[in-house]
C-alpha cells in the first residue's frame, strides 16, 4: 500500500470517530428528510385547497374550471430547501472535517512523528485530502439517497430519470462547494497555531462568502440570497453599485453555487433546463469554484513544505 493511500485511510478512519462528525452529519440527512416531507406537504396542501376552492366554484353555479396554477411545479423544487442546508450546515461540517483533520495531529504530536520519518510532505496532504474528500463523498452519497429514496416513497410524488440525472449534478455541485470549505479549514488549521483562531477564520470566511460577498454583488437582502424562489431577481446596476457587482461578483462563490443550484433544480417554478446547458451558460462560475480549490490546495502544499514540526506548538 502506497504512503498516500495509507494515511487516506488512517485519515478516513481518524474522521470517523470524531462524534462531532456524527452528530452534524446527522442533522444534515435529517434536514434534508425533513426538506423532501415539507416539499411534499406544501405541494398537497395547495393541491387540496385548489380542489376545495373547485367544489365550492361549481357549488356555487359556477361553469369552468379554472387550471390549477401549481401544477407546472416541477418534482425538483421539493428539494429546494436542500440548498440552504448545505450553504448553512453542510459548509460547517465540512470546516469542522477540515480543520480537525490537521489540528488532531498537530495536538497529539504524531506529524513530528510523521515528519521524522522519510516522507514527502506532499503526500502528506494528499492523503490528508484524498481522506477529507472520501469522508465528504459518503456524506454526500448518503444524503442524497435519503432524498431520493424519501421522494420516491411519498404520495403524489414521482422522480422520473431526467430528475435524477439533474440530482446527481446537482450533490456533485455541493459535494464540490462543501471540498471548498474543507481545504479552508485544513490550510488554517496548517498555518495558525492557535486551535480556536484556526477554527474562527474559516468561519469568518464562510460568513463572508454566505453572506457578505452575495449581498454586494446583488443587492438582495440576507434572506433572499437564501431563498431558491429568488434566485432570478434581477439586482440593481446603476451608479457605485455596478462597479461593485463588477469586482465582488466573479468571486462570490455562495452566489455561483446558489444561482447553479437554483437552476439544477428549477426553483424558478418552471422546468430545469438541461444540464449541459447549466453547465454552458454557468461556466464562469464553475471555473471560479474549481479555481477556489485549486488555490486552497496549492498553498496548503506550500505551507506545510515550509512547516518546521520541531517549533510547532498550539495555543488553545
Amino acid at each position: 500500500m502506497s504512503i498516500v493511500s495509507t494515511i487516506a485511510l488512517s485519515e478516513i478512519k481518524s474522521l470517523f470517530r470524531e462524534k462531532i462528525v456524527y452528530s452534524i452529519t446527522g442533522v444534515f440527512i435529517c434536514m434534508a428528510l425533513v426538506s423532501s416531507v415539507i416539499g411534499w406537504a406544501t405541494f398537497t396542501t395547495v393541491d387540496s385547497v385548489y380542489k376545495a376552492s373547485i367544489v365550492f366554484i361549481h357549488g356555487q353555479g359556477i361553469v369552468g374550471t379554472p387550471a390549477n396554477p401549481f401544477h407546472p411545479i416541477p418534482v425538483l423544487a421539493s428539494f429546494d430547501n436542500l440548498i440552504v442546508y448545505v450553504t448553512l450546515i453542510g459548509t460547517l461540517l465540512a470546516i469542522i472535517i477540515g480543520h480537525r483533520s490537521m489540528m488532531r495531529e498537530r495536538k497529539s504530536g504524531i506529524l513530528q512523528i510523521i515528519f521524522s520519518r522519510p516522507v514527502s510532505k506532499h503526500k502528506i496532504v494528499l492523503g490528508k485530502v484524498l481522506g477529507l474528500e472520501v469522508v465528504l463523498g459518503c456524506i454526500i452519497v448518503l444524503t442524497a439517497l435519503v432524498s431520493i429514496v424519501s421522494v420516491w416513497f411519498l404520495p403524489l410524488q414521482s422522480i422520473s430519470v431526467h430528475d435524477v440525472t439533474h440530482l446527481v449534478f446537482f450533490f456533485t455541485l455541493s459535494f464540490l462547494y462543501l471540498s471548498f470549505f474543507a481545504l479552508l479549514g485544513l490550510f488554517f488549521a496548517i498555518v495558525t497555531r492557535s486551535e480556536s483562531l484556526a477554527l474562527f477564520i474559516p468561519i469568518l470566511i464562510w460568513v463572508g462568502v454566505t453572506f457578505v460577498l452575495p449581498e454586494l454583488a446583488t443587492g438582495l437582502t440576507p434572506t433572499a440570497l437564501l431563498n431558491p424562489v429568488t434566485l432570478l431577481q434581477i439586482p440593481p446596476a446603476e451608479g457605485i453599485f455596478s462597479s461593485i457587482q463588477s469586482v465582488i461578483s466573479p468571486l462570490s462563490i455562495g452566489w455561483h453555487y446558489t444561482t447553479i443550484s437554483g437552476e439544477l433544480l428549477g426553483s424558478s417554478f418552471t422546468d430545469s433546463h438541461p444540464v449541459m446547458d447549466v453547465l454552458k451558460d454557468q461556466s464562469t462560475k464553475l471555473f471560479t469554484l474549481f479555481f477556489g480549490i485549486f488555490t486552497l490546495l496549492i498553498l496548503s502544499f506550500k505551507y506545510l513544505s515550509n512547516f518546521n514540526p520541531q517549533s510547532d506548538t498550539i495555543n488553545e
